[in-house]
This record gives C-alpha cells, structure tokens and sequence, in this order.
C-alpha cells in the first residue's frame, strides 16, 4: 500500500515557506542580500566617489554610488548591485549580486571590483587580492 503525504501537511509546509519570503522582505532585505549601508556625503572621499561612472549605454560597464551606500550599474550586459564602505580613504565594496544574462563578447570584468580609488575624473577598479582591473571615467 503506498501511502500519500497528507494535503494539510503540503499546505502547511507551503504557508512556512511563504512567510519565511515573506517576512525577509519585510525586513526591506531579500533572502541573500547584503545589509545596506549609508555614506556621509560631507566626508571628502564619500564626495569625490558619489555619482555616475562609465558609459550609461548598451554593451557598456558602468556604476553608480549613491548617498545611501549602494552601487548599482551594470558589467556591460548583466545588472549588478552592492553596498560601499569608506573607511578613511579605503573604498571597499561587497560582492556584487548580479543578473544572470549571457551576453557573447562582453567582459564582466566589473564584478570583481572588491576596491576602488578616486583619481580625478577616474575610478580606478580593485580586486580582492589589489590588482588592477580596469577604470572608469566620470559620467557628465
């Protein structure tokens, strides 16, 4: 005889699961964000770092730092976002959380910025380990 999970069972695993979801975004958080973070504008390096960086366009990698300590932009194809922190003058970002399009020829080397720099109207782009990936210019 094959027994069968009751429906009451089902439904009530079904309504935990839901407020589960439910209660994270709740919290203004989805399951797996990082916690937000905000950066004091009157802080000359938080500053010199708010605005738009790169080509806003089609195929092109760009970002965007805003006064509530977010980063969103995009690798060229993929949407990506995260969370800055400023700590002196060290400019540190999380692991950007990202769409998942395939786009051929584009290089997503924008999502492993770990660190960047302000020099002038360039951000200069870090990974984890302090390499050099690549740079972008002030948005106008």
């Amino acid at each position: 005889m094959r027994t069968r999970t009751p429906r009451i069972l089902t439904l009530a695993a079904m309504v935990g699961a839901a407020t589960l979801l439910i209660t994270g975004c709740a919290a203004g958080q989805t399951p797996g964000s990082a916690p937000t973070s905000s950066a004091d504008p009157n802080d000359p390096v938080v500053a010199e770092l708010l605005g738009s960086w790169g080509e806003d366009a089609a195929g092109q990698p760009h970002l965007e730092f805003t006064v509530d300590g977010e980063v969103k932009g995009s690798d060229g194809c993929n949407g990506i976002f995260t969370n800055f922190t400023v700590e002196g003058d060290q400019i540190d970002l999380a692991q950007f959380a990202s769409t998942l399009k395939a786009c051929e020829g584009v290089d997503d080397w924008l999502r492993g910025v770990r660190a960047v720099e302000v020099d002038g109207d360039v951000l200069v782009a870090f990974n984890d380990s302090g390499e050099k990936l690549g740079e972008l210019t002030r948005a106008e």
